[in-house]
């Protein structure tokens, strides 16, 4: 069995003992880097950080331009199912396991994520020139910001509460 929850008067209110040492177990099973506290993976995050590369790298490059445009998200479960990762059941199942709140609050911020991601790229569509590759840079920032605060969900014990961090969590609520 693994080394039990870093601060069991911290366990969230919906998780018990047994579950955040079965989150443990997986976490020191899985090759997929599972948070053992939450559950939750950060090898999620990659589809979001490949449109922040495409972002970073599109210029007048026509094919990367579609790559970008062509960019859908999937959901988390999703993610897992299609990856070619050998534990990717375990990760599933870390998921299954995460406590509802912390897994609501991921799932929406993720699936606002999304949504921003899609809306930004359909108004590059209407822009070119200089002003698209500002829009780009723009575009590319507030989808790290948003990134990073999905990050902190799946990894709480790494939470940084700088100005940034902050409002990024809050961002959401404007």
């Amino acid at each position: 069995m693994s080394e039990p929850y870093r601060n069991a008067a911290a366990l969230p209110p919906d998780m018990t003992a047994d579950t955040a040492s079965r989150i443990a177990d997986i976490a020191a099973e899985a090759i997929t880097g599972i948070d053992p506290h939450t559950g939750l993976a950060s090898d999620f995050l990659n589809q979001f950080n490949e449109v922040l590369m495409l972002l970073e790298v599109t210029g007048s490059d026509s094919d990367l331009g579609r790559d970008l445009h062509g960019w859908r998200p999937r959901g988390y479960v999703e993610h897992f199912e299609t990856s070619h990762l050998r534990d990717s059941a375990l990760v599933i199942e870390a998921y299954a396991l995460c406590p509802v709140s912390v897994r609501r609050r991921f799932d929406r911020l993720s699936a606002d994520l999304s949504a921003f991601i899609l809306n930004g790229l359909a108004d590059l569509r209407l822009i070119d020139g200089e002003a698209a590759q500002d829009a780009r840079r723009m575009l590319a920032e507030r989808i790290r910001r948003r990134v990073e605060s999905l990050s902190a969900i799946i990894h709480p014990a790494e939470r940084r509460f700088d100005n940034d961090t902050i409002s990024a969590l809050f961002g959401h609520v404007r």
